[in-house]
């Protein structure tokens, strides 16, 4: 079973699609928060309380939940200088070897995320700003992030696997015909 046919592999990658509209939202509603802190802090001469801290959040937001969306979508940097070079078989065992050590440190980070926000819980923590924020809200976001970033990893080294078994079946097929 391919991945795009594999439900739980869509599931991931509907999970991931959300999160990147959620990252986006996260964006422009920081984007509009800062314009709101500008014009009320410098037209209006009024002092600002939310608006940076919440707008600080709103980007750890973008960062954490695009995360899973940009590796679906192959938009993460990539440094290619040595691996053009490779053969293509090699590209996809270090692609395969280098994705499986990315999901691992995700789902390194998502664990040690999870213990932080569990303190946070536990302790009722709240940011020393004027707004006092719990931060069981911000602290959420990196082991949200990074589980669905490590579970898109699996994603991608399913779809590597499989387009390799793909590949040598279909160069199986031909070269019995």
């Amino acid at each position: 079973m391919s991945g795009s046919q594999n439900p739980f592999f869509r599931l991931i990658n509907t999970l991931s699609q959300i999160s990147g509209y959620l990252a986006a939202l996260s964006i422009l509603a920081a984007t509009l928060i800062i314009v709101e802190q500008v014009v009320v802090r410098y037209v209006f001469n009024v002092p600002t309380i939310w608006q940076v801290e919440t707008a600080v959040y709103l980007l750890i937001a973008a960062t954490f939940l695009g995360a899973p969306y940009g590796l679906k979508e192959n938009a993460h940097i990539n440094i290619d200088l040595f691996i053009v070079r490779l053969s293509a078989g090699a590209r996809r065992k270090l692609g395969i070897v280098t994705s499986a050590i990315a999901m691992l440190f995700c789902f390194f980070l998502a664990y040690r995320g999870a213990v932080m926000w569990w303190e946070a819980f536990e302790g009722g923590w709240r940011s020393s700003s004027l707004f006092s924020v719990p931060l069981v809200y911000p602290y959420a976001l990196l082991p949200v992030g990074m589980f669905l970033t490590g579970l898109q990893y699996v994603v991608k080294v399913a779809g590597i696997l499989s387009f390799h078994t793909r590949t040598a079946s279909t160069s199986a097929q031909a070269a019995g015909r």
